[in-house]
């Protein structure tokens, strides 16, 4: 370090006021630059909120659904495991909106789910779904649930004589 000098003293302080390189030392946003910005970001928001509200409905109806698949897998394997029935049911009869509840046979709650979000209605779904102890359906007829978010996207839950539940998006054929 011996040998050099040190930096000039006019390079090493803040230019006297006045002087025509004082504006390289202010910092921050002057209002006009700050109102441009949200008024750019609010149109922005403006244009993107109508997407993001269909994006928000179909995921509750994909939610919907795969909380049923998950639940009438649950219940096929308790009913197994137990070897015992066990049922899936509205908690409010006839009412699937209002959410779901697994039971065994004898009355003790297994699950429950709580009711569903959103513009999520169920167009077809059975009263309830019994399964026998050896994991099949207790049904005459197909079992199918069918969900719609409102905006023409439509999901069905179908059950095989198995009692294995499988889920497509589409709306459930009659």
């Amino acid at each position: 370090m011996a040998g050099l000098s040190p930096l000039p003293r006019h390079r090493r302080q803040r230019p006297p006021a006045g002087h025509g390189l004082d504006r390289r030392w202010q910092t921050g946003f002057t209002l006009l630059e700050m109102m441009v910005v949200v008024g750019l970001s609010a149109l922005v928001l403006g244009l993107a909120a109508p997407a993001l509200d269909g994006l928000l409905a179909r995921q509750r109806l994909r939610s919907a659904s795969y909380d049923l698949v998950t639940d009438l897998t649950l219940a096929r394997s308790e009913s197994l495991k137990r070897a015992a029935d066990v049922l899936l049911q509205p908690t409010t009869t006839g009412d699937w909106r209002s959410g779901w509840r697994l039971t065994t046979g004898a009355g003790e709650l297994l699950a429950q789910r709580n009711p569903l979000g959103g513009s999520v209605q169920v167009l077809t779904a059975p009263a309830g779904v019994r399964f026998d102890a050896r994991g099949y359906v207790d049904a005459s007829t197909p079992v199918k649930f069918g969900f719609s978010d409102g905006r023409g996207h439509l999901r069905c839950i179908l059950l095989d004589p198995a009692g294995r539940p499988r889920s497509q998006a589409a709306a459930c054929s009659p």
